[in-house]
């Protein structure tokens, strides 16, 4: 016979990790009415396709936390990543017919490649550095915000990828891996 206090328990560890899937799923409302009033559902559909859900940081160093999401366009059908500020909810997109950067990759305005993604809150990053297709090194680059980490698996491990990083200016791209 299992114990009232046992049945509770469980519900309970039952409930919290419902819970925490949910919160770390659920976009945050101020994101949610932004993007509707920049009606930017008519050119943009929200994709589910890696998780978490959505990336929250200050990618900008202005101490709000921004919100990067997974997009299509309704368009072209390119996925990217659209990145809204915080505090202005000013709207940045990365791919989705917009270039990225020489990520290395042949359809740098298509990010379908991306399998994974997390935010990279090292004040270190290494930049691998190319000549004529092949790897000749990498240079050490320092970082002053967290950035927006990509990759591509290959056999269910991370190959190739980059950072998405705020330089004070403008997003950049630092390539990482093959």
């Amino acid at each position: 016979m299992i114990s009232i206090q046992r049945v509770v328990l469980i519900f309970t560890i039952i409930l919290t990790n419902s819970w925490i899937s949910f919160a770390q799923n659920h976009l945050p409302r101020w994101f949610t009415i932004a993007f509707k009033q920049q009606k930017l559902g008519n050119q943009y559909e929200l994709l589910e396709k890696i998780s978490p859900r959505y990336l929250k940081a200050d990618f900008d160093g202005d101490r709000v936390d921004d919100l990067v999401v997974m997009v299509r366009h309704k368009q072209n059908k390119k996925i990217g990543l659209l990145l809204m500020q915080g505090g202005s909810c000013k709207v940045v997109t990365f791919g989705a017919g917009s270039m990225l950067g020489k990520t290395g990759f042949d359809e740098t305005d298509d990010l379908k490649w991306i399998d994974g993604w997390k935010v990279y809150k090292s004040k270190i990053a290494y930049e691998t550095k190319f000549d004529n297709g092949d790897i000749i090194g990498s240079i050490k680059r320092k970082l002053s915000h967290p950035a927006i980490s990509v990759w591509q698996n290959m056999d269910g491990s991370p190959l190739a990828g980059g950072l998405v990083v705020w330089n004070g200016k403008q997003y950049i791209w630092i390539h990482q891996g093959e």
